[in-house]
């Protein structure tokens, strides 16, 4: 067995264990707190879901420990297409698989006058595979409630990473170079007519060695508040069936990395983010989502990107 399919399988049997197995379709209300951290999640009744999505970043600006940006050597933009299935296991809980295909581009150096090229390697990513399971059920009864979920996730480290590059520009880096778990909480106050919810979760990184020295990302904390509503946009001639706004705010802090058990001095990230997004039906199954997010919105970006990001989301409900 080859470590690909090694990582693949304990993904898999890990998320399994994690929640109950059983035939039926998920009925927990996919929350609004996740602020698109995941690219799909089951609404109630669906029992298979299929997601596809391209999201186009023109600009990328990394930043130093002091907040300035760097004029280091990397892409100038990328697009990335992203490819998603959700499975209901029980009526509380879902799993969803995820891969995207990555597209970086720099504009090439030219001589002054001459017009300018882009150069540009496209590859796929890291995988991941993630579930959710629904401890608190919204109530109509008690509309005050929230809906609380706990959320795990795996994404294996697969793909060419900065630390084995072989390009001058950061071209061929595709995915992040260490395994990565993930754990956290969504609440969602599902039953008002504007919705709010908050979501936290916590990624830790496998240590891994790489050019003989063992390397560990210190430990990311994201925290995301959102509020979410629908408004008929049947009066103006677009769709009979409500559609979804959602607005809201991230904000994501990683710890000091280390190396051979060190820590490195100055590592710690930070920025801060926002997003706004429209969710309509498209046609009987299908649905829509657009989505703008920026990193960076506010706050002083620290080690980290800020950019811009414009996605188009489809979504197709199988069964």
């Amino acid at each position: 067995m080859t470590l690909f399919q090694i990582k693949c399988a304990a993904a898999l049997i890990s998320m399994s264990a994690i929640f109950f197995i059983s035939d039926g379709n998920s009925y927990a209300c996919a929350s609004c707190g996740s602020g698109g951290d995941e690219p799909l999640v089951l609404f109630p009744a669906e029992a298979l879901k299929i997601h596809g999505s391209i999201s186009l970043t023109p600009q990328l600006e990394s930043t130093g420990p002091d907040g300035s940006a760097l004029q280091s050597a990397g892409p100038d933009r990328r697009i990335t297409s992203t490819f998603a299935a959700g499975l209901a296991i029980s009526p509380r809980s879902f799993l969803t698989v995820s891969e995207s295909l990555v597209t970086n581009s720099r504009i090439a150096s030219s001589e002054p006058g001459t017009r300018q090229s882009t150069v540009s390697q496209s590859g796929i990513g890291d995988p991941s595979v993630s579930g959710r399971y629904t401890l608190v059920m919204l109530q109509l009864s008690r509309p005050l409630m929230p809906q609380v979920q706990i959320l795990a996730g795996y994404r294996p480290a697969m793909v060419r990473s900065i630390h084995d590059t072989s390009d001058a520009n950061l071209l061929d880096v595709f995915g992040g170079g260490f395994d990565e778990i993930r754990i956290g909480t969504d609440l969602w106050l599902g039953m008002l007519a504007v919705k709010p919810g908050l979501a936290a979760s916590v990624t830790e990184s496998v240590a891994t060695r790489h050019n003989g020295t063992l390397l560990k990302p210190g430990t990311l904390i994201r925290a995301t508040f959102s509020l979410s509503g629908s408004v008929s946009a049947g009066d103006f001639g677009i769709v009979a069936q409500p559609v979804k706004l959602s607005a809201g705010v991230t904000a994501d802090r990683r710890g000091q990395a280390a190396a051979d058990h060190e820590t490195v001095q100055d590592s710690e990230q930070s920025v801060n983010g926002a997003f706004v997004s429209v969710d309509f039906p498209a046609f009987e199954s299908d649905s829509i989502k657009l989505t703008v997010a920026r990193q960076g919105a506010f706050g002083m970006v620290k080690n980290a990107v800020a950019s811009t990001n414009w996605t188009m989301a489809w979504a197709r409900v199988l069964r």
